[in-house]
């Protein structure tokens, strides 16, 4: 069934009181969309059709994913630069190990990127 305007034939009014409409508004605007779209899409949600999705918080906790990954990127760096300094003095088998450990965070870090752009996808 298409969603459009002139499948809307319905009004409907209601009250709320000034907790409810500052949610509703606080939650529209997170969301960023109406007032009139967060409650189709709450009816959709309830009849097993829709999904809500608070953007600001989900950007916010993508951001902070963002900067640990970066954080890590900085630690691996740091790890690389001791070990070509110390190299002479260092046991083969540390470079072996953290060749492994590196190709398996670079695995884990292209599933993160491909994630990443699919809930961008889905939010825009």
């Amino acid at each position: 069934m298409k969603d459009t305007q002139e499948n809307r034939t319905h009004k409907i009014t209601f009250r709320l009181n000034e907790q409810e409409v500052k949610f509703l508004d606080e939650f529209s605007k997170s969301a960023g969309i109406s007032r009139s779209d967060t409650l189709r899409n709450l009816i959709r949600k309830m009849q097993g059709n829709a999904s809500i999705i608070k953007t600001d918080k989900l950007l916010q906790t993508l951001n902070e994913l963002a900067a640990e990954q970066g954080r890590v990127n900085n630690n691996i760096n740091q790890l690389a630069k001791h070990a070509n300094q110390y190299s002479p003095n260092l046991d083969p088998k540390v470079f072996s190990q953290f060749n492994s450990l590196l190709a398996r965070y670079l695995d884990y870090q292209e599933d993160i990127n491909r994630t990443f752009r699919k809930i961008y996808k889905s939010i825009s």
